[in-house]
């Protein structure tokens, strides 16, 4: 993406985590929440505090019901078990 890695690392700042890291914006830029949780980015969330701050991270910003909430977390909380081998 032509000017992607400028924006990146704009958005991203000193803030640690790899790859994958997420940012939702307004429409005016500002940032309204990252995949920067408590414990860290979430990148691609396995883990039960990762997978809750990717949820708060829709729930935050979306007009998402409570049913499709639970609906994404409980298709993460699959994936990550696929992704575990458990």
């Amino acid at each position: 993406m032509e000017g992607g890695k400028d924006v990146f690392n704009e958005l991203k700042d000193e803030r640690s985590g790899g790859l994958p890291w997420m940012v939702i914006l307004d429409g005016d830029g500002k940032e309204l929440i990252s995949s920067v949780g408590p414990d860290g980015n979430v990148g691609c969330p396995v883990d039960p505090n990762e997978i809750a701050h990717f949820v708060e991270m829709i729930k935050q910003t979306s007009a998402a019901s409570e049913e499709q909430l639970s609906a994404i977390e409980q298709a993460m909380t699959a994936n990550a078990k696929k992704i575990k081998g458990s």
